[in-house]
């Protein structure tokens, strides 16, 4: 009965730490990498920033509040060892915004003419064919001017 007590301990004691150090690296490429592409000195970063952990041919779809005559700078960025990342911003009806795929840029500058609720979507490229998938951290930063 101790010894499985003891396992169970454990195996909660290295989960947690791992997924510690994976938000640790988060944190660390949005402080160096996305406050650097947001440009700190122009644009105020939002309180809440999105970083998580994703490998080659994950996406995800973050949803933003944004607000009527702010000038907004979005950003995405990824782990140095992840391939380019893909973004789209579209409203709630899918029309597209903005697209990266077309701009080949990491951040996009706008002024919202309204009060709306965006959604923008991450898209890690698939793995090259008989590759492993890489993974690491990928952020997306929004900052504000008024």
């Amino acid at each position: 009965m101790n010894r499985n007590i003891f396992k169970y301990i454990l195996i909660t004691f290295l989960v947690g730490t791992s997924f510690s150090y994976s938000q640790a690296q988060c944190i660390d490429l949005v402080k160096h990498k996305g406050f650097t592409y947001l440009d700190t000195s122009k644009y105020i970063p939002e309180a809440r920033f999105n970083a998580l952990p994703l490998r080659e041919g994950d996406d995800v779809d973050i949803y933003k509040s944004f607000f009527k005559d702010r000038n907004y700078r979005i950003v995405v960025v990824g782990a140095e060892n992840m391939p380019k990342l893909n973004f789209k911003v579209t409203n709630f009806q899918r029309q597209t915004l903005y697209d990266s795929n077309v701009t080949k840029m990491e951040s996009w500058d706008f002024i919202s003419d309204k009060n709306q609720n965006l959604i923008i979507s991450v898209q890690v490229p698939k793995a090259e064919k008989d590759t492993k998938p890489k993974s690491g951290c990928v952020a997306v930063v929004v900052g504000f001017t008024y």
